[in-house]
């Protein structure tokens, strides 16, 4: 096994799905408690078995790929996309719901484990096929958030070199003078 960053861009808006409870009727992404972006393992899982089914290959492999849940990557300035709709309504009245995004061409982070049976010129077959046909947007997956693959590269995990004291599993012992 070994650990890689998946770099994707999004050929169509990636949309937030989880709706503010403010009255605004703005949806934003979902977050993790330290207010990362995150993307369930379960759409990249469902993703893999869609790709794995098309190029024949790897349905078993797939299965072995672990996520990481917190996604790399900043939303821009002007970070709400306006989707629009129709009502069910008669007179079928033109609306609009505003959701956070990330917009066409921008570049993410995906960090996964893949299984050694995953060559990573298969890994890329496989997140290709998976960004042309279904995309990655937690708002209507397959209508938003297509995307191709921009690089695939071993996982570097940059560390502080003055970590703060309360990361520090044994502080250093008091020592009077």
């Amino acid at each position: 096994m070994r650990e890689l960053t998946i770099r994707i861009r999004f050929l169509t808006p990636s949309l937030g799905n989880q709706k503010i409870n403010d009255g605004s009727g703005r949806f934003v992404f979902q977050r993790s408690p330290d207010n990362n972006i995150i993307f369930l393992a379960s759409w990249h899982h469902s993703n893999m078995r869609l790709a794995s089914q098309l190029l024949n290959r790897f349905q078993s492999s797939v299965t072995g790929i672990h996520w990481d849940i917190n996604i790399d990557g900043k939303l821009r300035e002007e970070k709400w996309y306006k989707n629009y709709h129709r009502t069910d309504s008669m007179r079928a009245r033109i609306r609009y719901s505003l959701h956070e995004a990330f917009h066409e061409n921008q570049i993410i982070g995906i960090n996964c484990i893949v299984p050694n049976p995953i060559s990573d010129e298969d890994f890329w077959r496989l997140m290709s096929k998976a960004g042309q046909y279904k995309g990655l947007s937690p708002w209507k997956p397959g209508e938003f958030g297509f995307y191709d693959v921009v690089s695939i590269r071993p996982r570097r995990v940059h560390r502080d070199l003055d970590e703060p004291e309360e990361l520090r599993e044994y502080p250093p012992a008091f020592e009077p003078d």
